[in-house]
């Protein structure tokens, strides 16, 4: 009889810590501010995209800061994520999957970076994307395969802005 009253007391324990771990606010990543489920980074001279973002965040501003990768895991279980701000960085390389977990994504802005090229299938996943902002530098890019925007081609909504496109000269 006490071994039940153990078990019904461990389990009621650990269904409590469950329901507490869904419920509780999460922390802001350091130097950044929250409010509400919007989460801002810009200006911060970040090197990388900050760990620890809420798991609820629906805007997440990365602008101004001294990023130069993205990769797969930096955006993982941010299901709920609408908005992401990656201008004015130094971004130059994002791994394949860096998107694949945004589910909710609509805009995603990477304006002002060094970006040379887009893995195959970067977008995959991100059906929702309407607005995608980005420069390349044509001069700089290794290989552009159709692949690359082939999930985002059946968009009628997708909006592609600010691409810069420079020749040979210089």
């Amino acid at each position: 009889m006490c071994g039940f009253g153990f078990k019904k007391l461990s389990l009621s324990l650990g269904l409590v810590l469950v329901v507490l771990s869904k419920v509780a606010p999460q922390s802001c990543p350091a130097q950044c501010s929250c409010s509400g489920s919007t989460v801002d980074c810009h200006g911060l001279a970040l090197r990388s995209v900050p760990r620890n973002i809420p798991r609820n965040t629906e805007r997440l501003d990365l602008n101004g800061n001294n990023i130069t990768r993205v990769t797969k895991t930096d955006f993982a279980g941010l299901r709920h994520l609408r908005v992401l701000q990656l201008m004015e960085n130094k971004i130059s390389t994002i791994e394949r999957g860096a998107f694949q977990d945004l589910k909710e994504l609509e805009r995603l802005r990477l304006n002002k970076n060094n970006l040379q090229l887009f893995p195959e299938l970067l977008f995959l996943g991100t059906s929702k994307l309407y607005r995608l902002s980005f420069e390349l530098l044509v001069h700089f890019i290794n290989t552009v395969t159709s692949g690359n925007f082939s999930v985002l081609c059946d968009k009628k909504t997708i909006g592609v802005t600010n691409l810069g496109l420079l020749g040979d000269e210089q």
